[in-house]
């Protein structure tokens, strides 16, 4: 989209409002980035009770400067709309932060490194977990075996956890009782070496957290520690979150947030069920006892979400086409023809979105494969033969990784957003060159694909574990965010697929209008005009010029939500 000459600021641009009504606040000196219809840049903005009133030139908007106004002198600065991050998991990785730490790992070497630096703080004989990271993520495109773990410690059982599958250490797999080749498990299959040595536990989930329970986090310590993670998303700019998996508690515990005045990101939920008849996706929705739409400007209920098939890191994403030997030898797979799950079939999720729809719900739809997008597609287009309205509900695809034209242009037709990751691209890119193919990294994380087509796509990170905006379990800092939609360089430095690459402002609205669009939001958030909540960023660099290498060093200076300032740096 062609970009206005930043200079064109029309004088009396947006100003809306008498001299008489004075501004709570004013910012003046910058270079404001509206994204509004016409993409205009100005160089003031004015607050009143939490909305934009008014968006120009420095001169224009200072007349609305009463004797209380407080007045913030940009000094050429850039503001941006505040970032909608469409993806997460916060209350999850507030309540695990509360007992564990996590580390960001990308090779066996540096396990073996955690693993040593873990035991020295545990007695011995006491399990000792690795931290989530995948092997798509490892240099080695694989998991540790129990030598390299035991080299790291023979004197605790570790364990080790990706792609759906266990990797122990000798100690680990005698504490299940895997000792000989006769040894078995009771809720799990042992992967065995060429030499027929255990290697890899495919399930015992049970098995293992009986020898290795969860430990207790009181909800106090919970909505403690999620106060401190949001507090974390306002340092980069973050102003409002979906939570992509939530229920009644989890809404209750962001009220309570709002009502002690400690919540400082706006909340969109989506709850997640497993309903496969009209009736049981009518006995969950009754017993939320949420309406569509309920809640206000601050924490609100927004969409309902159910899961159709896996997952890149676990070998499950449903594809077009057979994985093949190359995909069902790195999975540890044993069918070359498998092409990944579906957990419903094609007349249970007509029956789940057409209920859905009924009750006047958007959905949200786990769906990571391109097969399995088709599948959704397909049904979205069943029910709506028979019920358009269902075009105006908003459904979204959660994921959907592997876009072609045919997929977004169908996407488009059906009145479907998207909400994907642009941080796996960086991290996963290259183990889909390696594994998949070069023609899938090339389509991996379409985000070029998905604009061409105007379909609203939103870039999120999937945050679930973690504390550290750039090494976290996928990264949520925006600034990555923007510069992975721009540059598409994979975290080696490789292009896969340069015509997915975004332009400037479409990355931007990427993480602010168009994840708005996805809760009905875009005459509230997403650009800064007038009659908006007035959630903004000052940043400390030319967005719109700066070498697009910067664009992932970027500094959020302040943060304000609803005019108010959460985050000054």
């Amino acid at each position: 989209m062609k970009l206005h000459r930043r200079c064109a600021v029309l004088a009396g641009f947006c100003v809306a409002l008498a001299v008489s009504q004075a501004a709570d606040t004013i910012l003046v000196g910058g270079k404001i980035v509206t994204l509004d219809a016409q993409e205009r840049v100005a160089e003031a903005l004015a607050i009143r009770d939490g909305r934009i009133v008014a968006v120009g030139s420095s001169a224009e908007v200072l007349k609305l400067a009463g004797d209380r106004t407080e007045v913030i002198k940009l000094d050429g600065k850039t503001v941006l709309p505040g970032f909608v991050e469409s993806h997460v998991h916060a209350i999850g990785a507030a309540r695990a932060s509360v007992t564990e730490t996590y580390a960001e790992l990308s090779s066996i070497a540096e396990i073996q490194d955690w693993i040593r630096r873990r035991a020295k703080d545990v007695r011995a004989g006491q399990w000792i977990e690795v931290p989530r990271n995948e092997i798509t993520r490892l240099k080695e495109r694989r998991h540790p075996t129990p030598t390299e773990l035991d080299a790291a410690t023979t004197d605790h059982p570790v364990l080790y956890t990706s792609a759906m599958k266990h990797a122990l250490n000798s100690a680990g797999f005698r504490a299940l009782g895997i000792v000989d080749a006769d040894s078995k498990l009771a809720d799990g299959e042992i992967v065995r070496d060429e030499q027929g040595r255990p290697a890899l536990i495919r399930g015992g989930n049970q098995s293992l957290r009986k020898l290795m329970p969860r430990p207790t986090v009181t909800r106090e310590q919970t909505m403690t520690a999620l106060g401190k993670l949001l507090r974390r998303y306002n340092e980069v700019g973050i102003t409002t979150i979906f939570e992509r998996a939530t229920d009644r508690d989890g809404v209750a515990m962001y009220r309570e947030l709002r009502e002690q005045d400690k919540l400082t990101v706006r909340m969109r939920g989506t709850f997640r069920f497993s309903a496969r008849t009209a009736e049981g996706v009518e006995k969950y929705v009754k017993a939320l006892g949420f309406k569509p739409g309920e809640g206000d400007d601050w924490v609100r209920a927004v969409s309902m979400k159910t899961t159709l098939d896996g997952g890149i890191h676990w070998g499950t994403t449903r594809l077009s086409e057979p994985y093949g030997e190359r995909r069902t030898r790195f999975y540890r797979l044993t069918d070359p023809n498998y092409r990944g799950e579906l957990y419903d079939t094609p007349e249970e999720l007509k029956t789940v979105f057409a209920t859905v729809n009924h009750l006047g719900w958007p959905m949200s739809i786990h769906v990571t494969g391109d097969g399995g997008t088709e599948a959704v597609l397909d049904v979205i287009a069943a029910v709506a033969a028979t019920d358009p309205s269902i075009k105006r509900r908003r459904f979204n695809l959660l994921h959907s990784y592997f876009p072609t034209p045919a997929i977004a242009r169908r996407a488009k037709e059906l009145g479907v957003g998207v909400d994907t990751q642009g941080y796996l691209y960086y991290r996963d890119a290259e183990a889909m060159a390696e594994v998949y193919g070069k023609r899938w990294a090339e389509r991996f994380i379409g985000l070029g694909e998905w604009a061409r087509a105007g379909v609203p796509v939103a870039v999120n990170s999937d945050h679930m574990i973690g504390l550290d905006p750039d090494h976290a379990m996928n990264s949520f800092n925006p600034a990555l965010m923007l510069w992975i939609a721009v540059a598409r360089q994979s975290d080696r430095g490789h292009v896969y697929g340069a015509a997915q690459k975004l332009s400037r402002l479409d990355a931007l609205r990427a993480v602010t209008l168009w994840p708005a669009w996805l809760s009905f939001d875009e005459d509230k958030l997403g650009s800064l005009e007038p009659g908006k909540l007035a959630d903004l960023v000052v940043i400390d660099r030319d967005y719109l010029a700066c070498p697009v290498k910067e664009l992932r060093e970027i500094k959020v200076l302040r943060t304000m939500v609803g005019g108010k300032t959460v985050f000054l740096r």
